[in-house]
């Protein structure tokens, strides 16, 4: 038999950075927790990676205090000299599109399936409690109340099942740093 194609494979290391920003207002906490319970969407309820109740995919996109956490995250970043090659001095800020943003919500035995959100930079996602970490291939991070947790849009991660009879809020979004070459076809927020 003659040999018509051959195969080669190599393998590579991926590093990144996960930064976590802690958010003080709890005011803002409680306003966006209360819009994640009264504002489901019945049509996602596990039937997504969120094998629980979630908003619409956009349903914080244009959130006024979903852009005050963004406001806050990004000052915090400014100030500790993160991704500052992305900080544009004319405009005094970070131009960042938010491809979507949702509310996340798990009871007892509910998880999130191990994924990535490739297609963006980013994906964030502030916490209203400590009940579980987020699982990750790099590691596993605490959350907690007020927490913003962003990994590369690349990096797999997941929830486990939660096995005690409690209510875990989340909201979650990915985003992208807009470079010089895209067109404005995204929301740039502050």
């Amino acid at each position: 038999m003659t040999k018509t194609a051959s195969l080669e494979t190599y393998k590579w290391e991926i590093f990144g950075q996960v930064t976590q920003v802690l958010i003080e207002d709890e005011n803002l906490l409680i306003n966006l927790e209360n819009k994640i319970k009264n504002n489901y969407n019945e049509d996602l309820f596990y039937k997504t990676n969120v094998k629980g109740r979630m908003t619409h995919w956009d349903f914080f996109v244009r959130d006024e205090h979903f852009k005050k956490v963004l406001s806050y995250y990004f000052k915090c970043l400014y100030r500790e000299g993160y991704w500052l090659s992305f900080f544009d001095k004319q405009k005094d800020r970070y131009n960042t599109t938010v491809m979507n943003a949702w509310g996340n919500c798990l009871t007892k035995e509910d998880h999130v399936i191990r994924h990535h959100h490739l297609g963006s930079d980013y994906a964030s996602v502030l916490y209203f409690d400590d009940h579980a970490p987020l699982c990750t291939d790099a590691g596993e991070f605490k959350t907690k109340r007020g927490m913003v947790i962003t990994i590369p849009s690349y990096l797999f991660h997941w929830v486990n099942p939660l096995n005690k009879n409690i209510t875990r809020y989340t909201l979650a979004w990915n985003w992208s740093f807009t470079k010089e070459w895209d067109p404005a076809n995204g929301e740039v927020l502050k």
